[in-house]
């Protein structure tokens, strides 16, 4: 832990020498320096930030230049106001501030978020290259429908990564979508209500798109789409797809067959914590969002939040457990 924090703060020390030069070119040497490390080290920390989405030239002879991010193609009227952001503690946080007065689908998208957070209040690692945004929504509906909000992001999601990239995307209940078991978006909704109406719901949504997976956290079992497909994708594109695909979703009469048939939680063994600790099998999906688990006694529970954790099964385990005496015996 302390050599991967060390890490991050030379890699952050190099990256504000890089912007403080405003695109011109900082030799490797001027950088070992400032940094107390040789040019090999220097070299090492810049290819580790390249895989984080940090578009950074190099040259033997002048050293290192950040160039600027892609630009962001986004056609106007897909939302009613766009704000982009180089970098913002948390595009939640900064639609909070603006939503009393913002219009509907008022869309904030930041380069990089500093603060940004998962449910539970958990950090989320929010680089260059991925997609960070919070829309502003004012639905007409009552505070116990805000959930659809959520629903329909990750339906967006789904949709739109098998769409344009042919990814097996599903959803983990609650509101995180999988391509091969691993994260690869997570979203976050939160809500402003008075007893009986929605003041505004922001649905931050936080893809993992142009970055090397081993920029992630090991514990976070992410992926990123660019390392699922070798290449790099157009941020715009996706961002475009996911607000059209959403905005029709919330007119839709068919958002929770949508939603429970991209399930990758159904039928799986679950343990679901936050709000106590229950361990059972998936059974269903209810249309206010609520997960049905049998637990082991054959008790049925009805979960309207909490942290999912995939657990494997039994038959899975002994399988497994198998494969690996068979593998000791060949070795």
């Amino acid at each position: 832990m302390k050599e991967r924090r060390r890490a991050e703060e030379i890699s952050g020390s190099i990256i504000r020498r890089l912007r403080a030069a405003s695109g011109d070119w900082v030799s490797g040497r001027e950088l070992g320096d400032a940094l107390g490390m040789s040019r090999a080290a220097v070299w090492k920390h810049i290819m580790h930030l390249r895989a984080m989405g940090y578009r950074i030239e190099a040259s033997t002879r002048l050293g290192y230049r950040l160039l600027g991010p892609e630009p962001l193609q986004i056609p106007e009227g897909i939302c009613s106001r766009l704000i982009m952001l180089e970098s913002i503690g948390s595009t939640n946080e900064f639609a909070r501030q603006i939503a009393s007065e913002s219009q509907s689908w008022t869309v904030v998208i930041a380069e990089v978020q500093t603060a940004g957070r998962g449910r539970l209040g958990r950090e989320w690692f929010s680089p260059p290259g991925g997609i960070w945004m919070s829309i502003i929504l004012k639905p007409r509906v009552p505070p116990s429908e805000a959930f659809r909000c959520t629903m329909a992001a990750s339906v967006a999601v789904c949709r739109s990564l098998r769409d344009l990239y042919a990814l097996d995307a599903r959803i983990k209940w609650p509101n995180d979508v999988l391509v091969n078991g691993r994260k690869i978006c997570g979203i976050l909704t939160e809500i402003s209500a008075e007893l009986d109406v929605i003041n505004y719901v922001i649905t931050g949504i936080g893809i993992n798109a142009n970055m090397s997976a081993s920029a992630l956290p090991e514990e976070w079992n992410a992926t990123t789409i660019s390392a699922e497909l070798k290449r790099e994708i157009s941020r715009g594109e996706l961002i475009t797809r996911v607000l059209e695909e959403m905005r029709a979703l919330l007119e839709s009469g068919e958002l929770y067959q949508e939603w429970a048939k991209l399930s990758d939680t159904i039928n799986r063994r679950v343990r679901v914590q936050g709000f106590g600790d229950v361990t059972g099998l998936a059974e269903s999906l209810e249309p206010d969002g609520a997960l049905i688990l049998r637990r082991d006694d054959g008790e049925r529970v009805r979960i309207l939040a909490g942290d999912c954790i995939h657990l494997r099964s039994a038959e899975q385990r002994r399988l497994d457990q198998r494969s690996n005496i068979c593998t000791g015996l060949r070795g």
